[in-house]
């Protein structure tokens, strides 16, 4: 590995790390205080983003409660492996490239999730399908 991938590599981890610590401080802090974001899209319109329930998803899978975790956000918790092992990938390919510019794979790949955030939301404000509103 030379230098240039070393910099890269230790700039990626640095920044990886702060956003995982950001991430298990806010876990940390909803679990002791029972506050957490609320979604402002929720807040104005009533309906249900396909983000919304993220918060307790991720706390679900803390406490190693899948089933619950797929109830409060069914869909990220779905594309959960896909985007990670894309984020490995391009994370691979910055390590040993630097900035490259997306394949049509990924765009692809974009599209679809884009495409199944809209249904998704459509379905869980529709009421088609009670598994997918929040419990």
């Amino acid at each position: 590995m030379n230098k240039e991938q070393k910099t890269r590599l230790s700039s990626l981890l640095k920044k990886t790390g702060l956003v995982l610590g950001i991430g298990l401080g806010y876990a940390a802090f909803v679990m002791l205080t029972g506050w957490g974001i609320p979604c402002l899209f929720h807040e104005l319109t009533g309906l249900l983003c396909p983000g919304c329930g993220i918060s307790r998803m991720f706390l679900s899978l803390l406490r190693g409660d899948l089933i619950l975790a797929a109830r409060y956000n069914l869909l990220v918790l779905a594309l959960l492996p896909f985007g990670a092992a894309l984020f490995l990938y391009r994370s691979f390919l910055y390590v040993r490239q630097g900035e490259t510019p997306m394949r049509t794979w990924e765009k692809i790949f974009y599209c679809i999730a884009f495409l199944l955030c809209a249904a998704f939301t459509y379905l869980r404000n529709a009421d088609l399908i009670p598994f997918l509103m929040l419990p």
